[in-house]
């Protein structure tokens, strides 16, 4: 049975790793259902995996009692997604380049930099009761 329903699909998970898995799975079926080829699959699962963990721990800040809610839009040539959390907002023009030499070694931040590469467009809607990713993905 098809999850996309005029297009459109929407989820809301308590934020924990224990829903990454079931997040990957919906990603792959709805971008299985809209056509994507499986190089663009994968592209999308990354992305939106990466996003989810990021709404958990950074803008959560793994409180389970927060949510996080993942929307599918399905228009003629392309799929957006919106990752949405609940915690206190961050500024993405401060996020620091991963290429830079003093970044090269760090744990952490490169997590919007592969979304960037993976997707052909992505926004930051970002309040102070939580931010919101937009991101985009062409179907070829």
């Amino acid at each position: 049975m098809p999850l996309l329903k005029n297009n459109k699909f929407s989820i809301t998970f308590p934020s924990s790793n224990k829903y990454l898995e079931k997040v990957e799975s919906i990603t792959v079926e709805i971008a299985g259902e809209a056509g994507f080829d499986e190089s663009s699959i994968d592209d999308l699962s990354i992305a939106i995996t990466e996003l989810f963990n990021n709404a958990i721990h950074h803008g959560n800040k793994n409180n389970i009692k927060k949510k996080v809610v993942l929307t599918f839009n399905l228009y003629k040539k392309k799929m957006g997604i919106s990752i949405k959390d609940e915690g206190k907002g961050f500024k993405p023009n401060m996020i620091k380049d991963p290429l830079a030499p003093e970044n090269l070694l760090a744990e952490n931040g490169r997590g919007i930099y592969l979304v960037k590469m993976l997707m052909d467009d992505i926004q930051f809607n970002v309040t102070d009761k939580g931010s919101e990713i937009l991101i985009t993905k062409n179907l070829v």
